[in-house]
């Protein structure tokens, strides 16, 4: 059972307020962090104070912080696969932080995950047009994919600047046309209601996100949830960013191969490169 699963099991989640609902979340996108962390720290981290989270806990039906604390420890120890624990976990920092993104990737595998990430690749290959809203953290991936799909060929349209810039990019949408949303951690209104307007002018829509529970679900045909874990802490992109490369992968064909060619071709007619013999 995921965490996620876990908690939303325990009596007195469905009572939980907007303030509680931000710890819960917290332990679901980073427990590593959360079952070393005090009462203060996921305090911090949730953007609550202390308090809450101790009457998070108990809402939850723990006496408090450290009992929730323990019991979470337990279930996130028992995520590892005990048949293949890997490399003891290394000292050093930047070993840390590839230690855990090779945990995060690893655990996008789902068949869950393949199956949306293979149907969002389908929807961008038969849509007119496509576009990504992000915000925040989650443009950087958003950049990637639409960069890359652009020069496969791909009418893709970025729309990362202000929401209003954003809006007009959505009301271009139409019946079969694809919308892709990236969301890390906070959820901005301007991303969730871009997100309902691709989806009632029709268009395919493919979220990804940290949260299986993230109010995106509502709107999507497809969910791909991608581990943000980082080390003490930080947020980290790296599974979300192995997501846009699998639907990359899942596009390349052919086509995409003649169209990626005529891009070079085009650049080496202007020039523009320096790294010509």
């Amino acid at each position: 059972m995921s965490i996620e699963a876990w908690l939303a099991g325990r009596e007195g989640h469905g009572k939980l307020g907007s303030q509680a609902e931000r710890v819960v979340h917290v332990l679901v996108r980073a427990p590593q962090f959360a079952t070393y962390s005090s009462a203060r720290e996921v305090a911090e981290r949730a953007g609550v104070n202390v308090s809450t989270v101790v009457r998070t806990a108990q809402q939850l039906g723990f006496e408090g912080w450290t009992d929730l604390r323990q019991e979470l420890r337990a279930h996130y120890l028992s995520s590892v696969t005990s048949d293949n624990p890997g490399p003891a976990r290394p000292a050093e920092a930047a070993a840390r932080v590839l230690h855990q993104d090779a945990a995060n990737v690893t655990a996008l595998a789902t068949e869950e995950n393949l199956q949306a990430i293979r149907a969002t690749a389908q929807a961008i290959r038969t849509a007119r047009r496509t576009v990504i809203v992000s915000s925040g953290s989650g443009a950087g991936p958003a950049h990637i994919l639409g960069h890359l799909g652009t020069i496969m060929g791909y009418d893709i349209q970025l729309a990362l600047g202000s929401a209003t810039t954003q809006a007009v990019q959505i009301t271009r949408l139409q019946e079969g046309d694809c919308l892709l949303a990236f969301n890390v951690w906070r959820l901005t209104r301007a991303l969730r209601g871009l997100t309902r307007m691709g989806r009632e002018r029709g268009a395919t829509v493919s979220v990804l996100t940290d949260l299986r529970s993230s109010p995106l679900a509502e709107d999507a045909d497809h969910l791909i949830v991608t581990p943000i874990e980082g080390v003490r802490g930080t947020v980290s992109l790296t599974a979300m960013v192995a997501v846009t490369q699998a639907i990359l992968g899942e596009l390349a064909d052919t086509e995409t191969g003649r169209a990626s060619g005529q891009v070079q071709q085009a650049w080496n007619d202007l020039d523009l490169m320096d790294d010509q013999p």
